[in-house]
C-alpha cells in the first residue's frame, strides 16, 4: 500500500510541472528570394544551461521556392562572450532549384552566434551559406507568446485527500 501511495504522489507531481521556454528562430533568406524566411519554434528547459539542445522543425515562408519544404535542425545553447549564453544551430541543408551555381545547393552555418543574457531572449546572430560564403545574412531569436497553462495546483488537493484517507484505512486495518 505504501508503494501505491508513493506512486500516486509521483503522478500528482507531474500535474504541477510547468512548461519550458518557447522561442522562435527566423532566418532571413532575402538574398535567395525577396522577403523569404525560414522559421520554426523550439522549447528550452525552464533554466537553460550551456550544453542544452532542442530540436526545431523549420518551414519556408515560400515553400514553392525550396526543396525540401521543411528542414530540421538542432538548437544549441552555449557559453557567451559578452553575455551569458549563445544560441546556435546545426547546419541546415536545402536546395533552391531556381538558384545559380552558387545559391542552388545551400548549407547554412552559424557565423556570429546570437547572444542572450537570460531566457526568454530576443537576439540576432549571423549565418553564412557555404564556405566560402555565397551570401551572409542574419537570424533572429525571439520569445513566442503562447498561453502556457499555470501549474495544476487543483490536482494536489484531491490527491492529498485520497492519500490521507487511504493511509488511515491502512493504519486502521493493522
Amino acid at each position: 500500500m505504501k508503494q501505491f501511495l508513493l506512486c500516486l504522489l509521483l503522478i500528482a507531481g507531474a500535474g504541477v510541472t510547468r512548461a519550458g521556454i518557447v522561442e522562435s528562430i527566423t532566418f532571413d533568406l532575402s538574398d535567395l528570394h525577396p522577403g523569404s524566411t525560414l522559421s520554426g519554434t523550439f522549447t528550452l528547459p525552464n533554466s537553460p544551461m550551456a550544453g542544452d539542445t532542442a530540436p526545431v522543425l523549420l518551414s519556408f515562408s515560400d515553400p514553392q521556392n525550396y526543396s525540401p519544404t521543411s528542414v530540421s535542425s538542432t538548437i544549441q545553447i552555449g557559453n557567451g562572450t559578452s553575455l551569458a549564453f549563445t544560441v546556435g544551430f546545426s547546419d541546415i541543408v536545402f536546395t533552391n532549384p531556381s538558384g545559380n551555381m552558387f545559391t542552388k545547393d545551400n548549407n547554412l552555418m552559424p557565423r556570429g552566434l546570437a547572444q542572450c543574457a537570460s531566457f526568454p531572449c530576443m537576439a540576432t546572430g549571423g549565418f553564412q551559406d557555404n564556405d566560402p560564403p555565397a551570401f551572409t545574412s542574419t537570424y533572429t531569436i525571439a520569445p513566442v507568446s503562447v498561453s502556457v497553462p499555470e501549474p495544476a495546483y487543483g490536482l494536489i488537493l484531491p490527491v492529498l485527500l485520497a492519500s490521507f484517507i487511504l493511509a488511515r484505512r491502512v493504519v486502521a486495518a493493522k
